[in-house]
C-alpha cells in the first residue's frame, strides 16, 4: 500500500511539473520586469502599468495553450497546495509592484536629502535584493527550481549594472528579456512535447 501511495505522489508531481513547464509564468514574469525596467529607464511613473498588466494575461493563456493539451487539471493534497502558491505569487508580485510604484511617486519626493541621495547610490541593489528573496520564496513554494536561477540572474544584473554603471533600467530590461527569453524555450519545448489531438492525428497522416 505504501508503495501504491508513493508511486501515486511521484505521478501526481510529475503531471503538476509538467503542468508548470509551459514557460507562461515565465514569460509574463519577464515581461512584467521588462516593463518595470522601461518604466525606471524613461523615469515615466505613466509606464508602471507595463509592469502589472502582463500578469493580467496568465490565466487566458493557460487556458487556450496549457488547458487544451491537459484538460482543467484539478490537482489535490500538496500539488493543490503548489497551484494556489503559484496564483498567491502571481497577486503578491503585482501587489509588490503597485506598493512600489506608489512608494516612488508619493514618499520618494518627501525624503531627506541624505536619504535620497542613499537611495540614489544603492536603491538598485536593494530593489534586486528584494526581488532575488521574493524569487527564492516562489521557488519553495511552488517547487520551480528555475526560480532559484532567476533569483541568481537577477543579482547578477544588478552587480555588474553597478560595477560597470550601466543605467539602472536598462539592466532591469535585459534581465527581464533573459527571463522572458528562458519562458519562451520553454513555451516551445512545451509545445513540442504536448502537440494538440489534431495536431498528433496530422502527424499521423
Amino acid at each position: 500500500m505504501m508503495g501504491k501511495n508513493d508511486d501515486f505522489k511521484d505521478l501526481a508531481n510529475r503531471a503538476y511539473m509538467a503542468y508548470h513547464q509551459d514557460g507562461i509564468i515565465d514569460m509574463m514574469l519577464g515581461a512584467g520586469v521588462t516593463g518595470f525596467g522601461l518604466r525606471m529607464f524613461f523615469d515615466s511613473p505613466a509606464l508602471i502599468v507595463l509592469s502589472w498588466m502582463p500578469f493580467l494575461f496568465y490565466m487566458p493563456l493557460k487556458t487556450h495553450i496549457t488547458a487544451p493539451r491537459f484538460g482543467y487539471v484539478r490537482f489535490t493534497g500538496e500539488e493543490e497546495e503548489r497551484t494556489k502558491n503559484t496564483r498567491y505569487l502571481l497577486l503578491g508580485l503585482l501587489a509588490l509592484i503597485v506598493v512600489l510604484g506608489l512608494v516612488v511617486v508619493l514618499v520618494y519626493g518627501r525624503l531627506a536629502p541624505q536619504m535620497q541621495e542613499f537611495l540614489s547610490q544603492n536603491g538598485i541593489l536593494l530593489l534586486g535584493g528584494m526581488a532575488a528573496l521574493l524569487l527564492v520564496v516562489a521557488a519553495v513554494l511552488t517547487g520551480l527550481r528555475r526560480f532559484y536561477l532567476y533569483a541568481v540572474l537577477t543579482l547578477l544584473f544588478n552587480i555588474v549594472g553597478v560595477l560597470l554603471s550601466v543605467n539602472e533600467g536598462l539592466m532591469t530590461v535585459l534581465l527581464g528579456l533573459a527571463i522572458f527569453t528562458v519562458g519562451a524555450w520553454l513555451l516551445s519545448r512545451f509545445l513540442r512535447a504536448y502537440p494538440l489531438p489534431e495536431e498528433e492525428d496530422g502527424r499521423d497522416r
